[in-house]
């Protein structure tokens, strides 16, 4: 997996597998978050087959896609909302890691 630390808080990625979802709980983090819409390319798993496996492994599992600039500003509050919810670090995912950053960006701007 190819990772960003933006903050003490939250780790960004590009798309990851179900298969990944317990090197992450076991990395210290304790809310996984989506932030791709499902459907974007063949192949990528599905946001439902990531979050079983997630809440299998005892993480929270949030689901906030973003498409546009205009879901990404609809977008601002509730990723605020997780992420004060949020009972330890944050691993969020994309196709590449760019949403998932511009949403921080919006949530601390």
């Amino acid at each position: 997996m190819q990772t960003k630390k933006l903050d003490d808080t939250i780790t960004v990625s590009h798309q990851i597998a179900v298969e990944d979802v317990k090197a992450i709980r076991d990395q210290g983090f304790t809310v996984l978050m989506c932030n791709r819409p499902d459907g974007e390319d063949p192949g990528q798993p599905s946001w439902e087959d990531v979050k079983i496996e997630a809440e299998a492994a005892g993480l929270k599992a949030v689901f906030l896609p973003v498409a546009s600039r205009e879901d990404a500003i609809a977008m601002k509050e509730p990723f605020q909302a997780a992420m004060e919810a949020a009972d330890g670090p944050v691993f969020a995912y994309c196709r590449t890691g760019t949403r998932c950053e511009i949403l921080w960006t919006l949530a601390n701007s």
